[in-house]
């Protein structure tokens, strides 16, 4: 038994059903024209589900989609057979309505689904939250477009080799243009602000994931006959920069939650560092600066108070 099967666990009656609801979802809202009942049923659906236990888990369905804003309507009859598609007006927000912030916690509540090898529609996941990013000038990372994927195979190569929990041995131009070798673990996959970027370990080393460039991976060998174990505790997000992060470090600032637990974070943008902590629901404690830019922000949106004295 290798690592992969080690880290295999049968899914829950609960994970199967919102797999096979944002499957569903992810389905109808990228098909060119309705979906017939019984295109439904094959694609998302077991085979050995009976009709009477499809009918009602499939009206269950539209209702659980419903209750998250996306709307099923019945778009008549093609050959004799039932059709469906999404009713856009009833479900779609004007462009205006989602901030970049909310793009953000979309992508970022998204990605550990849109970034596991075993679920089969990460790639659609990717896509769909790939045009919610572009609606957004790129703020958010967590997608990788598809253009991005089509123009680097290195991605594909080294896709596979996370899968397949293999080895790739790289050829990179660090920033200062050095062209070194690597042999490396492929951990995981985002993408921020144009650029794509690999988590990875050396190992040779024995150190922290370091975080690559994909447009400076020159080239990349599969090293089918070694493998590697992922770390049980790896999440990609802890190598994402925060949308006030990028350029040069202005300050640490201090966020604390309603529990009162705090948080330290450098910032670079205290403008876009005010508005995700009202995003977060986390308030600026230091720098005075900080307070002062989210107070403010409060005050725009309320037209007011913000209810501290």
């Amino acid at each position: 038994m290798d690592a992969w099967d080690d880290d295999f666990r049968e899914p829950t009656e609960d994970e199967r059903s919102a797999r096979r609801v944002l499957a569903l979802a992810i389905g109808l809202i990228n098909a060119q024209r309705p979906l017939s009942t019984d295109q439904i049923r094959r694609e998302y659906y077991p085979e050995n589900m009976s009709d009477a236990a499809f009918r009602k888990t499939f009206q269950r369905d539209r209702g659980r989609l419903a209750m998250a804003g996306l709307s099923v309507r019945d778009a008549g009859k093609m050959d004799d057979v039932q059709t469906w598609e999404v009713d856009a007006e009833a479900s779609f927000a004007k462009e205006s309505e989602l901030t970049s912030e909310d793009a953000l916690t979309l992508d970022l509540l998204l990605l550990p689904l849109a970034s596991d090898p075993s679920y089969p529609y990460a790639r659609d996941l990717r896509f769909a939250l790939a045009k919610i990013d572009r609606s957004f000038d790129g703020t958010s990372e967590a997608a990788i477009p598809t253009e991005a994927r089509r123009r680097d195979r290195n991605l594909s190569r080294l896709e596979d080799c996370m899968t397949a929990r293999h080895l790739a041995k790289i050829k990179y131009a660090k920033a200062n243009g050095v062209i070194v070798e690597r042999v490396v673990a492929p951990y995981g996959f985002f993408f921020f602000r144009g650029n794509t970027y690999m988590v990875a370990a050396r190992i040779d080393k024995d150190e922290a994931p370091h975080t690559y460039r994909l447009d400076r991976v020159i080239t990349t060998q599969e090293q089918a006959r070694s493998t590697f174990e992922r770390p049980v505790d790896f999440d990609v997000r802890d190598f994402v920069l925060l949308p006030f992060q990028m350029g040069p470090s202005r300050y640490v600032a201090t966020f604390q939650d309603d529990n009162g637990q705090r948080r330290e974070e450098w910032v670079s943008n205290q403008n876009i560092a005010a508005a995700w902590a009202l995003s977060q629901g986390l308030t600026p404690v230091d720098p005075p600066e900080l307070v002062a830019a989210w107070r403010a922000k409060i005050h725009g949106i309320t037209g007011g108070t913000d209810g501290q004295s």
